[in-house]
């Protein structure tokens, strides 16, 4: 019995060769090149992209590395997972949408490393946001909330470069010592140690996620990430729908 995420595959390649493409293979990816522009829109090879989920992380880190070599992102889904592709592609993409302006970030299961090789940590309950308030600059300040506290602000997302932010540019920080524990401070004090993530969790100290910015992510050839398409399989053939980002 064929797997259905195989199908799909093959019914997309075989749609690509109908429409003149050839196809290539390196064992990993496949990359239809030499075919006609209007599919995508741009003169670039079609890289072939098969998402396990529809998160942000997954979905940023497979457009930039087909956006890096030089191809058009081709994501083949099925009916559930193209909703959820739709919503992170379509404009703004890669990014949360906010009707009160400025910029609303994905959080993603990174951690932030601060410069004394610590962690950025949390211990205020409620829902986690990373934003930038509407500004007329074009480096606005980046402000994380906790439910609807903001707990810290940084200069600009330029902060969560390498090296990263200081440590006093949050309220608390953990590290794991040499014993394995996790040890969680706020300044030059200890507030609290703990054996494991689900303990230092249950007394109300949590890691915090690094925001998904689109610019860090994708690093190259931004309009090729911009370009791309998600294939659907319907039982009518194959189906191209772009992200419509400007």
């Amino acid at each position: 019995m064929v797997h259905p995420a195989t199908r799909r595959r093959n019914a997309v390649e075989a749609d690509l060769e109908d429409r003149g493409f050839t196809l290539e293979s390196d064992g990993e990816a496949t990359v239809a090149v030499d075919g006609p522009t209007e599919v995508a829109g741009v003169d670039a090879p079609l890289h072939l992209v098969y998402p396990a989920d529809g998160s942000p992380l997954t979905v940023g880190s497979k457009i930039a590395t087909a956006a890096h070599q030089g191809h058009v992102p081709v994501l083949i889904t099925d009916q559930w997972l193209d909703d959820e592709l739709r919503a992170v592609l379509e404009p703004p993409f890669l990014l949360a949408s906010n009707p009160g302006g400025g910029r609303r970030f994905y959080n993603v299961e990174d951690r932030i490393r601060l410069t004394d090789d610590s962690f950025a940590c949390l211990g205020t309950p409620g829902r986690i946001e990373w934003r930038e308030p509407a500004s007329d600059t074009d480096d606005p300040e980046l402000v994380l909330e906790a439910g609807d506290e903001i707990v810290a602000t940084l200069e600009s997302v330029r902060a969560l470069r390498c090296p990263g932010p200081e440590p006093t540019a949050f309220r608390y920080r953990y590290s794991r010592g040499d014993d394995g524990r996790l040890s969680v401070r706020r300044g030059e004090e200890t507030v609290g140690r703990y054996t494991s993530f689900r303990s230092m969790r249950t007394d109300g100290f949590r890691p915090v996620p690094l925001p998904l910015v689109p610019e860090q992510h994708v690093r190259r050839n931004g309009h090729l990430a911009r370009a791309t398409l998600r294939a659907a399989v319907t039982d009518d053939g194959v189906e191209y729908r772009r992200c419509r980002s400007a």
